[in-house]
């Protein structure tokens, strides 16, 4: 497939309500004009999902307005132990009041303080600060991390419609390769992160979407033996991807474009099995072979997600744009499988 790279500013949405440009960019380039949407406004989604690894624990907090309601969640969990805390603030019937950042590249703030959950992130020029201070049931829970971001970072941006559905998009930026560093405070334990091993992702999406949909989501960053930085986004289900995919390498925080990607070993019934990834272009060809299933399962009246977030040690190889081939060895990474009614 030839894939259509957005090299200017671009309006997202025509008057129709469709996009006028599906493509990607690796810097986002695309004018989100959330007012021309004609959708009904249940079927808007945004979100800012950002997670932070390092070789045992994972964070995520994640800032949402889905139109039902909007949110804020935290979770911190061991995956050695399957040890876990989570805290859920949540706001009813927002349709778009919580004002969702139109872009994630100007600096920015959002905040959610409700029921005992304050949690809050502070985008600057080249830092992310992402704070939260939760009276959970058992312990007090508190977070301060700075995620780093490089000059000329580069990022997966993509905007696909979804077939069949005028009106329906996804514009997404996956934003990778952010060091971390800080702490979360668990009752008495504090556990470091350090910049060295620790790294963020920032799933940052806006759309409107089908009421059912699944899709496949992997990502992760690792530092190579040479200190090099590399990483990688994959993801498919996400509406017509015909003109770009939304799957790329990053090295040392420049963006490396590749073809579709697919999971070899589709299989719904054990997801502790390898799974096995190849790519059209044969530039992506990795194995996973799992260690952790974050399953979660939620539903809250005609709303509901079953996600198996699943990690493990990834080992193959991948081809930049220039030819050069890294031989990936036991990097940490997941990918997921989700269903969603929503």
């Amino acid at each position: 497939m030839e894939q259509v790279r957005i090299t200017e500013p671009t309006l997202l949405l025509g008057e129709d309500g469709n996009v006028l440009k599906p493509g990607y960019c690796t810097t986002n380039l695309y004018v989100y004009n959330r007012e021309n949407i004609k959708a009904h406004p249940s079927r808007i989604k945004e979100w800012d999902f950002y997670q932070i690894s390092n070789d045992r624990y994972t964070v995520q907090i994640v800032f949402g307005d889905i139109s039902f309601a909007g949110f804020g969640s935290f979770a911190f969990f061991d995956r050695e132990t399957g040890e876990r805390e989570d805290a859920l603030s949540v706001i009813p019937l927002t349709f778009g009041k919580m004002n969702m950042p139109r872009t994630t590249e100007t600096p920015h703030k959002i905040s959610v303080g409700y029921a005992g959950t304050k949690l809050r992130v502070v985008a600057a020029k080249n830092k992310r600060y992402l704070t939260a201070d939760i009276r959970a049931r058992r312990n007090r829970i508190k977070a301060d991390l700075e995620l780093e971001v490089m000059d000329g970072l580069e990022s997966l941006v993509m905007a696909v419609p979804f077939e069949d559905l005028p009106g329906y998009f996804y514009l997404n930026q996956k934003m990778n390769s952010m060091p971390v560093k800080g702490y979360v405070e668990i009752g008495s334990r504090i556990f470091e992160f350090s910049p060295q091993n620790s790294f963020a992702v920032l799933d940052w999406g806006r759309g409107v979407w089908p009421y059912k949909c699944h899709w496949y989501w992997g990502n992760g960053t690792t530092r190579l033996e040479d200190g090099s930085l590399f990483g990688f986004e994959i993801g498919w289900g996400f509406g017509d991807m015909s003109a770009a995919t939304e799957n790329m390498l990053f090295y040392n925080g420049k963006g490396h474009k590749i073809g579709e990607v697919h999971l070899e070993n589709n299989n719904h019934k054990d997801y502790m099995q390898p799974w096995v990834f190849s790519s059209s272009d044969g530039r992506f060809e990795m194995t996973m072979t799992p260690e952790y299933d974050n399953y979660t399962s939620s539903r809250i009246g005609p709303i509901g997600n079953r996600c198996h977030q699943v990690y493990g040690k990834w080992n193959g190889t991948v081809v930049l744009d220039d030819g050069k081939e890294l031989h990936i060895k036991d990097m940490t990474a997941f990918c997921e499988y989700s269903d969603n009614r929503w």
